[in-house]
């Protein structure tokens, strides 16, 4: 029961890190269902369900939008902190129904923790697509789909088998490390060179080393 109340927390609040809206709203749905509690009444009311609908949508604009999702990330962190804390007292109270429950604290200490370390990563890995293709071309908007449907499938999962979905958000955190490490490694191949001076990796259209000032020859020509 303990192994499963962590994996539960862990994962939804991973979820809410992704998708923060999208995650209040399936975890209002299973309140006003019944099938897990709510620790804010507004959220199973219909006042708060057509809010975070609203909210939803608000927020797939801006994941397909690199504009907009430029602006929302000047609070995508507060935000998406405030909603994986939210969603582990979610979990907290459902556990503390059926008798096992983690230290109010502690739950939404973890759940903030989980959800900003998760958005962090996927920003990073949304920043390396950045300028990839456009619109329906782009690997950034193929990914922001790919991360809804995730995110749809895994809330079932946090309920009918919370480990099961843990796994999932593990395996799916560490390929976006990999794919991180991957492309940075790419472009330090493809567009840096040593500088001849100091040996710093200066990029192929710089003129002036940034490590040690020193002047060097272009290599490309931007334009």
């Amino acid at each position: 029961m303990i192994v499963e109340l962590l994996a539960r927390t862990l994962a939804s609040s991973a979820l809410a890190g992704t998708r923060s809206s999208l995650t209040l709203l399936g975890l209002a749905i299973a309140a006003r269902t019944g099938i897990m509690g709510a620790p804010e009444p507004w959220m199973g009311s219909n006042v708060g369900l057509g809010i975070l609908l609203a909210l939803v949508v608000l927020e797939e604009l801006a994941e397909q939008d690199e504009d907009l999702q430029a602006l929302f990330d000047l609070f995508a962190y507060a935000l998406r902190a405030g909603a994986g804390a939210l969603t582990a007292a979610t979990i907290q109270d459902t556990a503390g129904a059926a008798g096992v429950a983690l230290p109010d604290w502690g739950a939404a200490l973890a759940g903030a923790t989980v959800a900003t370390a998760t958005h962090h990563l996927r920003a990073q890995l949304h920043q390396q697509l950045e300028g990839l293709g456009d619109s329906v071309l782009s690997p950034r908007t193929w990914l922001a789909w790919l991360e809804l449907g995730g995110v749809l499938g895994l809330m079932v999962a946090v309920v009918l088998a919370p480990v099961l979905a843990l796994g999932f958000v593990m395996v799916a955190s560490v390929g976006g490390v990999v794919a991180i490490f991957a492309r940075r490694a790419a472009e330090d191949r493809l567009r840096r060179r040593d500088c001849p001076s100091c040996a710093a990796r200066v990029r192929v259209e710089a003129r002036v080393c940034p490590g040690c000032r020193a002047a060097v020859p272009v290599e490309r020509w931007l334009g």
